[in-house]
């Protein structure tokens, strides 16, 4: 199958978590300190100055939807290939809840040509339900909190909000990075 999804890792944890407390989370891994020491390909170092010169105030509808290329530091992939990502964003007044999902090997982004909601559903096809993030002066952030492992996603958007720069990260508790992604999307109608 070639979607991996990010409700997976919700799964596994309303699975394994429903006896125990809530985990405690690790330090916040800055996502812009991720390439320090020359470990990213250039593809990485560019989406994580696109992310530095942008914003966190692109919620500005109730549905958005944005997709594209992303690249993963990760043993498992070649940093400079890029995969394809989509997220979506629904805001109201009092909550801001996320999905997405990642798509591996395709040459081209499967998500272009879907709007916002066609996204969104397709997303809640495969399994990948809004989790709760927040959205703050900095970044728009979600988190998922395990055990051992902390998985957070930090998003921000150029001026023009077209863009969308997304980095996340897979930490210990120690705040050691194991694994990260960096995306840069285009917005969807």
């Amino acid at each position: 199958m070639k979607y991996i999804f990010s409700s997976l890792v919700i799964l596994l944890s309303t699975i394994t978590g429903t006896a125990k407390a809530e985990p405690t989370a690790g330090p916040i891994v800055d996502p812009t300190s991720i390439c320090n020491g020359g470990v990213c390909s250039e593809q990485m170092n560019n989406i994580v100055d696109g992310y530095k010169e942008g914003s966190a105030r692109f919620l500005d509808q109730s549905l958005i939807g944005y997709s594209g290329k992303c690249f993963h530091l990760s043993p498992n992939y070649n940093s400079g290939k890029a995969h394809h990502g989509g997220f979506v964003f629904q805001k109201d007044e009092s909550s801001l809840g996320i999905s997405g999902i990642f798509s591996f090997f395709y040459e081209e982004d499967p998500l272009a040509d879907m709007t916002s909601q066609e996204m969104k559903q397709h997303f809640e096809e495969r399994g990948s339900k809004l989790s709760p993030a927040k959205q703050n002066e900095d970044n728009v952030e979600l988190a998922h909190i395990f055990d051992e492992t902390d998985i957070r996603y930090s998003y921000r958007s150029d001026a023009s909000k077209k863009n969308l720069f997304v980095i996340g990260s897979t930490s210990d508790k120690g705040g050691n990075v194991s694994s990260a992604v960096f995306c840069k999307m285009i917005r969807h109608q």
